[in-house]
């Protein structure tokens, strides 16, 4: 049930490409807790000191009550919101406040500003001299009230793709005492985790921040989350760049084949890249193969993973693990050659490297948030129709015919096997953005995105209408953390609102 692509793995990402050592990691949230207190609404946010684990300068961190549920503002429920501030380092050209998310759902927008303090490279010069950045967690997640779910039953090895009603029997019953944990630890939390609350709780910032137009930079699931801002507060935003698109209004069937074709068309990018270039430690040999070799090895029995313990992953991994857990690898060229090295290792009985991209929840509420909140805001978002084994069965066939390689494992897959069962109401179901904003969008979206397909930019880019799409002619989910010709684009239209011209083009692959 981890969130794999739409996802925090961006921030996670960028991070491995500039440093190995994370400046963040096991970190606490201060004492958050879901609570109940009369909501009124706060004139301004006091920032101060942030919570052990963060870094002691260049940022600061506050919280802000909000309702639980914003259609009942006065029942006298609420939760906080948390985030962390990097100020503008010239006040007098001071343009705003930059909203950031990382992605997810369920990503830390904490976390990814607390590693660009640190890491001057993460974030463009000007960006951080002219703007106050703002990593504002989404409800549920990391520093906000987060999502607490038992630990032991969400680590629970149970598979995906059932063949059998005894094993789509326990999918289902596994679903549901993953959310029954959840309501045990977090109340009725779980029932208000979806994108729209998540909107209307970054329009209360922006408000208490003094009310002032902001700018706001989604990657991945951050898109569909500032695209749903655009559509309910039009007027609140200066500008607004969504890279690494979602487009929430597609069926079932057609977000399986999208994303599914898309991760297996990136997969096919790989095995070239992987042949030809002297990077990648299978150069010159039969990579798809080797692949090939991979799965059927651990269909046959999985594969040892001697470097995991079962508390952070798993101790071995399954053919149905690798071909979810491959995906993170094609996220960012940079772990390209290593996914070549996670094969050659696999395929000689060591998964080690491949078992690490399914992370397991630790007990942590800030680190398991990403996993916890991830699965209880997608529930609410993302149609999940299936009841029978049957309906299950046709998705996979669906997979199987068209995307033979991962035979359709993705993340689309995953939310709507996941959240069968699932006790909190669909409340923010896919349907098209409808945006009558003044403010030209910009869209960004590579073409070889294995997560966020270049289908679902096109889509999304018909329905806002007031948008110039960029697209970047290369490989990986967003461009923003990761592509530098791109990102000087973004940052000319976050810095001065200057757009490309329609029908722009970046060459910049790897």
């Amino acid at each position: 049930m981890a969130p794999t692509f739409l996802n925090a793995a961006v921030a996670v990402a960028a991070i491995s490409t500039l440093s190995t050592a994370a400046p963040v990691s096991k970190l606490q949230p201060p004492s958050l807790s879901y609570k109940r207190q009369s909501y009124n609404a706060a004139s301004s946010i006091t920032w101060g000191a942030c919570p052990d684990g963060f870094p002691t300068s260049n940022v600061t961190c506050a919280t802000y009550v909000v309702p639980l549920d914003w259609n009942n503002p006065h029942d006298n429920e609420t939760i906080e919101l948390g985030m962390i501030r990097i100020e503008a380092t010239d006040q007098e050209n001071r343009i705003g406040n930059l909203f950031i998310n990382p992605g997810g759902p369920g990503g830390q927008a904490s976390q990814l500003i607390a590693v660009a303090a640190t890491r001057p490279a993460l974030l463009d010069p000007e960006i951080r001299s002219r703007f106050d950045i703002i990593g504002l967690d989404p409800r549920g997640v990391g520093l906000s009230t987060p999502v607490e779910c038992d630990v032991e039953t969400y680590n629970r090895r149970i598979s995906f793709f059932p063949e059998t009603q005894e094993q789509f029997d326990d999918l289902v019953n596994y679903n549901k005492a993953v959310a029954e944990s959840c309501r045990q630890k977090s109340g009725r939390l779980i029932d208000f985790v979806d994108t729209i609350s998540a909107v209307k709780d970054h329009e209360a910032i922006r408000v208490a921040l003094g009310g002032e137009k902001a700018t706001f930079l989604g990657l991945s699931y951050g898109t569909q989350l500032f695209s749903q801002y655009a559509q309910l507060f039009p007027d609140g935003a200066r500008a607004i760049v969504l890279d690494g698109n979602l487009q929430h209004s597609q069926s079932e069937s057609s977000n399986l084949l999208i994303e599914s074709t898309t991760y297996e068309s990136t997969l096919k990018q790989f095995f070239q890249w992987c042949t030809e270039t002297d990077d990648c430690p299978l150069q010159g040999q039969d990579v798809e193969a080797k692949y090939n070799s991979v799965l059927n090895k651990a269909t046959e029995a999985p594969i040892p993973a001697p470097g995991c313990d079962d508390v952070e992953c798993r101790s071995d991994v399954t053919e149905e693990e690798l071909r979810f857990n491959l995906q993170s690898f094609l996220i960012s060229p940079a772990s390209w050659p290593s996914l070549g090295q996670a094969l050659i290792d696999a395929d000689d009985g060591n998964a080690t490297s491949i078992s690490s991209q399914q992370p397991l929840a630790v007990g942590s509420a800030y680190d398991d948030s990403y996993l916890f909140a991830g699965t209880a805001i997608q529930c609410q978002d993302w149609a999940h129709g299936s009841t029978t084994l049957a309906d299950v069965q046709q998705k996979e066939a669906l997979g199987v015919a068209f995307s033979p390689l991962t035979r359709g494992a993705c993340q689309s897959y995953k939310i709507q096997t996941s959240c069968i069962g699932w006790p909190a109401a669909l409340t923010n179901p896919p349907k098209p953005v409808s945006y009558t904003g003044e403010t030209p969008i910009l869209m960004v979206n590579s073409i070889y995105d294995p997560s966020t397909s270049y289908t679902w930019a096109l889509g999304l880019h018909s329905e806002i209408g007031n948008a110039v799409l960029l697209t970047r002619n290369g490989f990986g989910h967003t461009s923003y953390l990761s592509s530098p010709q791109t990102a000087q684009i973004e940052n000319a239209y976050l810095l001065n609102l200057t757009l490309p011209a329609v029908g722009t083009v970046v060459d910049e692959q790897m």
